[in-house]
């Protein structure tokens, strides 16, 4: 006699950060090791970062939401991180401050205004994503937060990346391709005003 057996959609348990606009506290800055990508029909291996925000809300167990946005590592004129860093701080970086680099682990600990919307990902999974970042403008508080701790699912990708560009390497022997030389994402953001305080960005 067959087992009783009854399948459900049980739908997506994972809940997405809230939409809308949040004052945010940069909690961690990961770098991600190299990822494999794939852009304008070709594949390439390229450093990729990760920023990782805390707003104060809390899902329905207590835990704090987080909302990360990753990156490639490159302050090339075009390239994604560079937008969001300069919307963030609200003023563009001189050429001569690019070509010195910018080390974005020093934003571990900054405030922002982030822009949150949900989006729905190629396998049907919804997750937030940060439409837009501007300095916090003044007079708004930052959230007051619980310690962070990183999760644990920050080594599992890691350890992801790590093995798919391994695998790339042995396939394709030739260098990999330089992470200045193309967009690596999203259009830019409109330009945003100078903030009138002394909030900055250390960089």
């Amino acid at each position: 006699m067959a087992d009783a057996v009854t399948a459900r959609n049980e739908g997506q348990k994972f809940t997405p950060h809230p939409e809308g606009p949040y004052a945010a506290v940069c909690v961690d800055v990961l770098n991600l090791g190299d990822r494999v990508d794939a852009y304008q029909g070709k594949v390439k291996i390229a450093p990729k970062c990760a920023l990782v925000f805390r707003t104060g809300e809390l899902r329905d167990d207590g835990t704090p939401f987080e909302v990360s946005i990753e990156f490639t590592i490159s302050m090339y004129d075009r390239a994604t991180l560079r937008k969001f860093l300069e919307a963030w701080r609200g003023k563009p970086y001189t050429e001569e401050q690019a070509a010195q680099g910018v080390p974005v682990d020093k934003l571990e600990g900054k405030t922002a205004l982030i822009n949150v919307a949900h989006h729905t990902s190629g396998q049907g999974r919804i997750y937030a994503k940060i439409l837009t970042i501007m300095p916090l403008p003044k007079g708004m508080l930052a959230p007051t937060l619980p310690l962070y701790e990183r999760a644990d699912y920050w080594a599992d990708r890691k350890t992801e990346y790590a093995a798919a560009a391994a695998a790339h390497r042995g396939k394709q022997p030739s260098a990999p391709a330089d992470p200045n030389s193309h967009d690596d994402g999203d259009p830019g953001m409109d330009d945003l005003p100078e903030p009138d305080d002394d909030s900055e960005l250390p960089f």
